[in-house]
């Protein structure tokens, strides 16, 4: 059976070999792809599979899978475009991703290989999360396929940048980016305080870079002002061991670095927990630089919570389902759904309450491509506006396609929280 085993892997990049050589045939034979009047094939990641975008009005929106919400937006748009924008061909590689990592390439290769032999392609749209998005890129460089990046934002999807240069291309801020904008939020928070900060990191790609990230930046801007407390958040990790050590320590802020389960455990955690002085002994005094408080009372009512982009859930927004004493900030590019947001600052995001970040996203991915496709792919200076997001898109001198200086990470306080104002 090993054996077996054995011989089977060796065919695996063989294997994805053929099917590239097999579809690179196809280009030559007809010089289709990536024309103007194509397909667009949408890469997506759903247990539910739609042969059509006419079939995806019928899926129900689910907060927890962000391809399948950019699905959702990204066929709207399709279907308002009807007759006048491109048709778009679905590809879902969910079945793909059971796979260990050789076949997973493999089978997405083969899924994407039959479709780009079936008939021009304009171009290709990844609805796929960061994790989920590098076989895509490395196929539609191998094929010299346009390819837009919906939702993913990974720092190194594009390296190296010389292979993806005109080629591939992002609509959302960077991970870097993300961190930048913490830093300053924090820098903007500590004025002349010291402020005490609690960064709960998850032991994985996403929360470790912002982590590793955060802390750099710190060091380098000689945050004298900024105390940080690292803590990683592991299966083994419970919050509630941790309060007594975060009330004692007098933190001012929390920044949780990871996903939406594990942070609403943190907050709460943070919204249930009373200090008994009697039972809590802080055998340190009280530190030093600290903010002054009336009193420290027996609940974390004075702290300030930052969330990441990956940490949000819409749910957190709707004051129905959650109110915590304290603020509860989230770390977004675009404003929270409206009717629930309360942005701590003007977003130029037109409210839409149908459609989630994601889905804007989605929504706006198809008018991109279609507009790039039209200009034939070249990376002039002129910006490509898009609607639903309210970001303005131009080239830089890389030749991405990437949000103006304006469309960062920004912000948003939630209405989960009692308080309405600002740091």
């Amino acid at each position: 059976m090993q054996q077996i085993l054995n011989w089977m892997r060796r065919l695996v990049y063989p294997t994805a070999i053929v099917f590239l050589l097999w579809a690179g045939y196809q280009v030559v034979a007809s010089p289709n792809v990536s024309q103007s009047d194509g397909r667009i094939l949408a890469v997506y990641d759903s247990e539910s599979t739609v042969p059509d975008c006419d079939k995806a009005r019928d899926m129900t929106p689910d907060n927890e899978n962000i391809s399948a919400s950019a699905l959702i937006g990204l066929c709207r748009a399709a279907r308002t475009s009807a007759g006048h924008g491109p048709e778009v061909a679905l590809v879902n590689i969910h079945d793909a991703l059971d796979h260990p990592l050789e076949l997973r390439t493999t089978k997405i290769f083969e899924s994407l290989a039959s479709k780009v032999a079936a008939g021009p392609v304009m171009g290709v749209i990844s609805l796929l999360a960061s994790p989920d998005s590098p076989p895509v890129v490395r196929f539609c460089r191998a094929m010299q396929i346009p390819l837009l990046l919906a939702v993913a934002a990974n720092d190194d999807l594009l390296a190296p940048s010389e292979d993806t240069n005109g080629l591939v291309f992002r609509m959302t801020p960077t991970n870097g980016q993300q961190a930048l904008d913490m830093e300053k939020w924090l820098q903007n928070g500590a004025g002349g305080q010291t402020l005490r900060v609690a960064v709960f990191h998850e032991a994985n790609t996403f929360g470790e870079f912002l982590q590793q990230r955060i802390n750099d930046l710190i060091n380098k801007t000689n945050g004298k002002n900024i105390m940080l407390f690292n803590y990683e958040v592991s299966d083994r990790l419970g919050f509630s061991d941790l309060m007594p050590q975060l009330w004692c320590g007098k933190i001012d802020r929390i920044v949780y670095l990871g996903f939406a389960p594990r942070a609403l455990e943190l907050l709460n955690t943070l919204r249930w927990y009373r200090a008994d002085p009697d039972a809590v002994a802080c055998t340190e005094p009280a530190p030093s630089g600290a903010s002054s408080r009336d009193s420290r009372g027996t609940t974390f009512k004075n702290v300030t919570v930052l969330l990441s982009s990956g940490a949000y859930d819409e749910d957190l927004n709707d004051p129905r389902k959650y109110s915590f004493l304290f603020k509860v900030f989230a770390l977004l590019p675009i404003a929270p759904v409206a009717g629930k947001e309360t942005p701590s600052i003007h977003s130029a995001a037109t409210p839409d309450d149908d459609y989630s970040e994601a889905s804007k996203y989605g929504y706006d991915s198809y008018a991109v491509l279609d507009r790039l496709a039209k200009r034939k792919f070249e990376t002039s200076s002129a910006p490509v506006y898009s609607g639903k997001t309210g970001h303005v898109y131009s080239f830089d001198e890389k030749g991405e396609l990437t949000p103006h200086d304006e469309n960062t990470y920004k912000p948003y306080l939630l209405r989960s929280s009692n308080s309405t104002e600002t740091p």
